[in-house]
């Protein structure tokens, strides 16, 4: 056996090393070549590509739509976790007061603004009226910062 390994590596050598040995190499190569794209062109080979073609685009299909689904299914549950994160950086914020409530508020406003819009868009009506009730306390939120300002301010 290895004799056999050694005789097979000299010979590689030889045909890869030496002028006449690589002419033998490229002609061997050109060969294969040929040969390969005879048998891309033949019709078998063909109806066997275009079958491959087919099914890769059918379960691309398939996979498209699962993925489609179950993101328009994700849209309320990701949109009432963000209306609930906004509640609580409110509430963390009219702890901590002063400017940092106001930017609670209108971050708190722009959140529910954007789940409303994708509760619209899913037709959900559990996001729809969350938002509707986070967006009275945020407007609440925004006069009771004024108040707080001022009376801080005297």
């Amino acid at each position: 056996m290895k004799l056999f390994t050694l005789g097979t590596g000299i010979a590689i050598g030889y045909l890869i090393g030496s002028k006449r040995g690589r002419a033998e190499f490229e002609r061997t190569l050109s060969t294969v070549k040929k040969n390969a794209a005879e048998k891309w062109k033949d019709p078998k080979v063909q109806e066997q590509v275009t079958k491959a073609e087919d099914t890769a685009k059918k379960y691309a299909s398939e996979a498209a739509g699962s993925v489609k689904k179950r993101a328009e299914d994700a849209k309320g549950p990701v949109a009432d976790a963000a209306v609930d994160a906004a509640a609580r950086v409110e509430e963390a914020a009219k702890k901590a007061g002063g400017p940092a409530e106001k930017v609670a508020g209108q971050a708190s406003a722009k959140v529910n603004e954007k789940a409303g819009a994708a509760g619209q868009k899913s037709g959900s009506s559990s996001t729809g009226s969350s938002s509707g009730s986070s967006t009275g306390s945020t407007t609440g939120t925004t006069g009771s910062n004024s108040n707080n300002g001022s009376s801080s301010s005297s």
